[in-house]
């Protein structure tokens, strides 16, 4: 698992962990508009290396999941998170997996 800091004209937007299997997250930014750049840089970072495929958690509420899909990712294994309280704010946020929630 790596781990980077994501900036963005010279700015600190986030950061990201993509892993040598080519699992990428959890990733957060500090912006939303930011997750759209982020993303695309997590996802070359993990294109880079050495993995077979490509895998991310993406919340339905971020821009990363028509990303995602213009990427060709396929959505494997959908997940419906429940809660009986507010949720966080998933439009700056990719998890590692929701069994860490």
């Amino acid at each position: 698992m790596k781990g980077v800091f994501l900036e963005e004209g010279g700015e600190l937007v986030g950061y990201a962990y993509v892993a040598a299997t080519g699992h990428v997250g959890p990733l957060a930014v500090m912006r939303a508009h930011a997750m759209p750049g982020a993303f695309r840089a997590a996802l070359a970072m993990a294109v880079a290396g050495d993995a077979k495929q490509i895998s991310v958690f993406v919340p339905g509420t971020s821009d990363a999941l028509a990303i995602a899909a213009s990427q060709g990712m396929r959505f494997a294994l959908p997940m419906v998170l429940m809660s009986t309280r507010d949720c966080g704010d998933w439009t700056r946020y990719l998890p590692r997996n929701p069994g860490f929630m």
